[in-house]
């Protein structure tokens, strides 16, 4: 019988020690309903991206929760776009990523995000884009930082993080070669300057 009470008492602290060691994920279920886009940014929430998503989550131009899906952006006229922020009829906005990266990382995807909330304002602006980009990259950075292995990927996003926080590090974590990108881009062109 003490037996089986000492296994009883070890298994119990067992499963309390293993319950410990789980973080609950936060509510994102007013930004999306799709698992991916909520793993996304529970990475965010993992590497404490408070301003990205304190946007995301209501504290932004319209004061409301900004919705995140995924969208065919060729047929919504955005084809060579990796995502998009929009406001719908009704004045809400909705970030829109390309269905071609439902397979990507997630934190990639969470990059792509971060990038996004920043157009929250929608002033259309070239200081508007740089820093969109310079917040993108930098999330791509810490991710890689902490998870080395992100980088080691087919995905066609993940070659286009790789290749922008290059451009970032040969420029001494400045925006050089990338604010050039932007300003050689014909997507960007009509981009007013403050």
């Amino acid at each position: 019988m003490k037996f089986m009470s000492k296994l009883v008492v070890l298994f119990s602290a067992f499963v309390l020690m293993s319950f410990s060691n789980i973080s609950l994920a936060a509510d994102f279920s007013a930004n999306t309903k799709q698992p991916v886009l909520q793993a996304a940014l529970n990475k965010l929430e993992d590497m404490n991206n408070r301003k990205v998503l304190d946007v995301i989550q209501g504290q932004n131009s319209t004061n409301q929760p900004i919705k995140i899906m995924f969208r065919d952006l060729a047929v919504l006229g955005f084809g060579t776009c990796e995502a998009v922020t929009s406001k719908t009829k009704d004045g809400r906005l909705v970030i829109l990523i390309s269905s071609n990266y439902k397979t990507a990382p997630v934190e990639a995807i969470a990059c792509l995000i971060a990038h996004e909330s920043v157009h929250h304002q929608n002033t259309k602006t070239y200081e508007e884009e740089v820093k969109a980009w310079t917040t993108e990259v930098q999330t791509w950075v810490a991710f890689t930082q902490y998870n080395p292995a992100l980088k080691v990927s087919d995905s066609k996003l993940v070659k286009r993080l790789n290749y922008l926080s290059k451009l970032y590090a040969k420029d001494g974590n400045q925006m050089t070669s990338i604010e050039n990108l932007i300003a050689n881009n014909p997507a960007y062109s009509s981009l007013k300057r403050s």
